[in-house]
């Protein structure tokens, strides 16, 4: 019952603020309507946020997606994407938001990346970290990358990381997990990726020889959904992040983090505004 009220207040504001909104335009002008067309989430395959398991896309963020724009009343598609090319598909309207840990306190080309989309609520913690094979010796400084391969994600929180290291041979890929791959087959030797997905796959299944490299510290990173820095997008990120606050509040936030291992890392939302 405590859920289904909180959900409840959370609809009735979105409607108050649809209707706010509605209200300022002139013979229709900025009237928001996402009702007649289904949402398209663009992702990448990252476990634990967006993966295939069986044929079946799951994953944190996959799940909260559909949480989230199911109570809004839309129809969900996801829509796997190259990260790189993210904010083109954003602008032209392919996608309608990017929900794939995305790191919101991270920069594109030297631009911040609040400036290039209208963020959500920060919702999980994350820091980049270096993927080795077991046996490779770790790496301690940006110093000890001279001479070795290092591969990563193009368009990631990890190119804006590698472009300060000197002396190394820059392996830019088109997906974590294929950075990834580029050290399990030997012809990367590191790999910097999200630690979220590290923690999950290294050591297990195809990936027991890889490790997790000890010694180098990197920054605290901020998950955050992105939207179109326009005022449909600003419009949708509100309805979000007010359903990101009510599932934080009835404890589904909690639970879905829980079932995905990610108990540690998320951000309790009950108290956002």
């Amino acid at each position: 019952m405590k859920k289904f009220l909180i959900l409840l207040v959370s609809i009735m504001m979105l409607l108050s603020l649809t209707l706010s909104f509605t209200a300022c335009g002139e013979k229709g002008e900025g009237v928001i309507d996402y009702k007649t067309k289904t949402i398209t989430v663009a992702y990448t395959d990252y476990e634990p946020m967006n993966y295939t398991e069986d044929g079946v896309l799951k994953g944190f963020d996959t799940e909260l997606a559909l949480m989230v724009f199911n109570a809004l009343g839309y129809d969900v598609r996801f829509k796997l994407i190259d990260w790189s090319n993210k904010y083109n598909e954003l602008s032209a309207g392919t996608v309608d938001c990017l929900w794939n840990g995305f790191t919101s306190n991270s920069e594109d080309d030297g631009t911040p990346r609040a400036e290039l989309v209208n963020f959500s609520y920060n919702y999980m913690i994350n820091k980049q970290c270096i993927v080795k094979k077991s046996g490779t010796p770790d790496i301690a400084t940006s110093a000890d990358f001279a001479g070795k391969t290092v591969a990563f994600e193009s368009g990631s929180a990890a190119e804006d990381l590698v472009k300060d290291i000197e002396g190394a041979n820059k392996k830019a890929v088109a997906s974590q997990m294929d950075a990834i791959k580029e050290v399990n087959s030997g012809t990367s030797q590191y790999a910097i990726v999200d630690l979220l997905l590290a923690s999950r796959i290294c050591g297990k299944g195809n990936f027991t020889a890889l490790a997790l490299n000890e010694g180098f510290e990197t920054s605290e990173e901020y998950y955050a959904i992105g939207f179109a820095k326009t005022e449909e997008g600003a419009a949708l990120r509100d309805k979000v992040n007010i359903m990101l606050t009510a599932f934080s509040k009835t404890g589904q936030l909690e639970e879905l983090a829980i079932k995905y291992g990610l108990e540690k890392a998320y951000i309790d939302l009950s108290e956002a505004k």
